[in-house]
């Protein structure tokens, strides 16, 4: 499975993952051979990309849970963009507390790990998805880290609120991506944070927010101007605020963005697990505890260029998984240090599509018998004529 941006995607091509509407109906199943009329209709819907199933790559499994928080988190978009409209037009937003207590209720009680990947997204609805699923995170998170109720609730509702400001960023500058942005692009996004923070605060309106909520969105903003920092300074930042930035940088290395392709769960975890002044390690083993790393069935590289899969994840260590190395069936169980010295897994692999790809330089390492050469000169022959006629 790969994502392909979409100007990049052409009919035959077979969808990874199912797409839906804003009831929640299932438009395109997963495994669809998309069409010219398919992809036109796709591309109506602004998503800036699609996972593609490679051309001899099984469909992966999916289970009624899978399919169940795929469905929840488009119906759950939609409503989100309701309240943020309303909140943008100076306007009571009447879902955020509701929605808070729901994604509680259906996550942050959970006594398993579930399968978290990253959303079709189109830049109309990236802040609406980023914040849903940092908030959907955030309970799983804070049901791990056994916060009262009260603080879990104002933790889920900062996130469905914390990039509110960036609904009043011109198109044309949070389209380019981050990596393009100049300086003072950079600083009039930060000052639109601020903006959408202070929109919240109770000074201007009467909204009846957690006064929790707006503290770490609050800290949300001053972690956003110092990003680019080595140190976050001595500031002494609230738990909910470690529990959202966590999330939130997860998600959004995870999903697509319009200037990069997303990275691995794995990648994504070791990044957090290196900067521990921005993620301490308790939130980002919360975090590993909620979702799959390295699940079973999924296929890995390691750094001396073997390949393997899954068949046993480890429920406590998710580093050490028992595996099958593809090359000569050996069973690996990381939990043996003899095989923690001798393998590392450099990363996920994006596709069990593993055919020999024929171009010229290839073919020139075979040989045809002679019958067959015989054929193809003859075949040849017929359609140059067959071209030189105006008949191909």
């Amino acid at each position: 499975m790969r994502y392909i941006k979409i100007n990049h995607v052409r009919p035959g091509m077979r969808l990874a993952r199912p797409i839906y509407n804003k009831n929640g109906v299932m438009l395109f199943e997963r495994d669809t051979h998309l069409t010219p009329q398919g992809i036109n209709s796709i591309r109506n819907f602004g998503l800036w990309g699609l996972y593609i199933l490679e051309p001899a790559e099984p469909v992966p499994p999916l289970s009624d849970e899978d399919v169940e928080l795929e469905r929840y988190l488009t119906v759950s978009t939609f409503r989100l963009k309701d309240d943020l409209t309303l909140l943008l037009n100076n306007m009571m937003p009447r879902n955020i507390m509701s929605m808070g207590q729901e994604i509680l209720r259906k996550f942050g009680g959970l006594d398993h790990k579930v399968n978290f990947i990253g959303t079709l997204r189109s830049s109309g609805d990236y802040v609406y998805k980023h914040s849903l699923n940092t908030a959907i995170l955030a309970a799983m998170m804070v049901n791990r880290l056994h916060y009262d109720y009260p603080e879990q609730l104002a933790i889920v509702c900062a996130a469905l609120l914390h990039d509110v400001g960036l609904l009043m960023v011109p198109d044309e500058i949070l389209e380019k991506g981050q990596r393009l942005l100049s300086p003072d692009e950079r600083r009039l996004i930060r000052g639109y944070l601020e903006k959408g923070y202070q929109m919240l605060h109770p000074d201007y309106n009467d909204y009846k927010l957690p006064n929790l909520s707006l503290q770490i969105i609050r800290q949300m903003t001053r972690l956003e101007r110092q990003a680019s920092s080595e140190h976050t300074q001595n500031i002494r930042w609230k738990n909910g605020t470690h529990v959202l930035y966590t999330a939130s940088m997860f998600d959004e290395m995870t999903s697509m963005n319009l200037d990069r392709e997303p990275i691995s769960e794995l990648a994504a975890i070791r990044f957090l697990r290196e900067h521990t002044d921005h993620f301490p390690a308790p939130y980002v083993t919360a975090l590993t505890q909620c979702i799959h790393i390295l699940p079973t069935g999924r296929c890995v590289e390691f750094s001396n260029g073997q390949t393997g899969i899954i068949i046993e994840e480890n429920q406590k260590n998710y580093a050490q998984p028992v595996m099958i190395l593809f090359s000569n069936n050996e069973r690996v169980d990381f939990t043996d240090v003899k095989f923690q010295k001798a393998l590392h897994i450099a990363d996920i692999m994006k596709t069990m599509d593993n055919r020999l790809k024929v171009d010229r330089a290839t073919l020139k390492q075979y040989k045809s018998d002679p019958k067959t050469r015989e054929q193809a000169k003859r075949y040849l022959e017929k359609r140059k004529k067959l071209v030189a006629a105006g008949r191909l």
